[in-house]
């Protein structure tokens, strides 16, 4: 109950912006005064992501119950520029990245703020289960260094750090918003895990095999593998997305919260070379889990923990659709079987993000 307010304003100006003031899809296409915006011109975007339990169709609030992250991604970076430089080195020296050239498209994404936040499946206990998992907050900033390289693959190197424990602020958040619209207060805060200083460092890289099928429309396959290391969470991923649309070229995918797909903000609507464009997807990830600190616990204090699988999977599906050349807003479905040993059933939660390229 917490986001379903969020999510009716998001749908609400999403539709606005994409259709424009009592206008149409179908006028929109035929606005032949139309110029896409070029990636030198556009200095910029700013993302933001929603991922909550009560979006799902079955809206149980419970376990991995909200995630927000805000986000702002500069435009193509110049070869030479010093943001730059990391992509550089990294591709002189390893194979994470290739070097910059004329074919790749760098940028640098600011996670200016992200929080997730994690509850057992009883809010009303006091003291909850010791075979549910904990309640932990997530709070955290970042840089992510994103290339993509001829439209065909897409590497993301994102480094995250921040705290968990009470000064992420988790209780005050779910409670302060419960209270709000008049929703029973999560009692078990007190048995949440202790103040930790935490961070991932996550490397993915992305292939596209895109079929086209005439007037902008196409279905493409994106496998993805990568690696997240870390004391907050430490794994290895493996998955793929596959779309079918109209002007799939613009992005990658959704963009999600750390661990599940994301097609990172990585968004130009010119590569599409139309005004509007959308798409429908599936996909799928699966993760071997070596390290999960809302599940293991704190790394050097005791604390509450539980027995975590050590293999987990999400399914995904859902839209995306963008338009005017500046606004994106994509929904998902997720969901994830187990995360610990004594979980009974999967846990289904909904993700919104949107862009606005400026």
């Amino acid at each position: 109950m917490m986001a379903s307010w969020r999510f009716r304003l998001i749908v609400a100006t999403g539709v606005y912006f994409v259709l424009g003031p009592g206008g149409s899809v179908a006028a929109a296409d035929q606005d032949v005064g139309y110029a896409p915006v070029q990636a030198s011109t556009s200095p910029g975007l700013f993302s933001a992501v929603e991922e909550n339990a009560d979006l799902s169709l079955h809206g149980n609030d419970r376990h991995y119950v909200n995630g927000v992250k805000v986000a702002y991604t500069t435009g193509s970076l110049c070869d030479s520029s010093l943001w730059n430089a990391p992509i550089r080195w990294l591709g002189d020296c390893t194979f994470l990245f290739h070097r910059p050239t004329t074919e790749t498209d760098d940028r640098l994404q600011w996670n200016i703020l992200g929080q997730s936040i994690f509850t057992p499946k009883d809010h009303l206990a006091s003291d909850p289960s010791l075979n549910d998992r904990p309640y932990a907050g997530w709070l955290y900033t970042g840089l992510e260094y994103i290339q993509n390289l001829e439209n065909r693959q897409l590497t993301s190197l994102d480094l995250l750090g921040g705290i968990v424990g009470p000064w992420a602020l988790g209780r005050q958040v779910q409670n302060n918003v419960h209270a709000l619209f008049g929703l029973q207060l999560a009692r078990g805060w007190n048995h949440q895990l202790g103040n930790e200083f935490g961070f991932t460092a996550s490397w993915t890289r992305r292939w596209r095999f895109n079929h086209p099928m005439g007037h902008g429309y196409s279905w493409e396959i994106i496998p993805e593998t990568g690696i997240t290391a870390g004391n907050v969470f430490t794994f290895a991923d493996a998955g793929s997305l596959v779309r079918w649309g109209r002007g799939l070229n613009a992005d990658w995918g959704p963009e999600r919260i750390l661990p599940g797909y994301s097609g990172t903000s990585y968004f130009a609507p010119e590569r599409a070379e139309l005004k509007f464009g959308w798409d429908f997807f599936v996909g799928t990830e699966g993760r071997a889990v070596a390290r999960n600190i809302f599940l293991d616990g704190n790394t050097f204090q005791n604390s509450r923990s539980v027995v975590k699988e050590i293999e987990v999977a999400d399914l995904i599906v859902g839209t995306e659709l963008f338009g005017m050349g500046r606004i994106r807003f994509g929904f998902s479905l997720v969901a994830r079987t187990p995360e610990f040993r004594k979980q009974t059933g999967m846990d289904y939660f909904g993700s919104i993000d949107g862009t606005y390229v400026f």
